[in-house]
């Protein structure tokens, strides 16, 4: 059974993870050497979404 807790948790990560997308495109389209920071925000977001849902397959 999934909470509302870890639900709108998901939400957020899987909001920053697409953020994070959208931030690594602009950064290669228009050069601005920001491609590091993309790629930290989409690992980050996306270990915290399996951090948050991996519970939820244990019960």
């Amino acid at each position: 059974m999934v909470s509302k807790r870890r639900l709108g948790a998901s939400m957020i990560f899987l909001a920053l993870a697409f953020v994070g997308v959208f931030h690594a495109f602009v950064s290669v389209a228009f050069h601005t050497g920001l491609l590091s920071v993309a790629i930290g925000t989409i690992v980050g977001s996306v270990l915290c979404l399996v951090a948050v849902n991996v519970p939820a397959y244990l019960d």
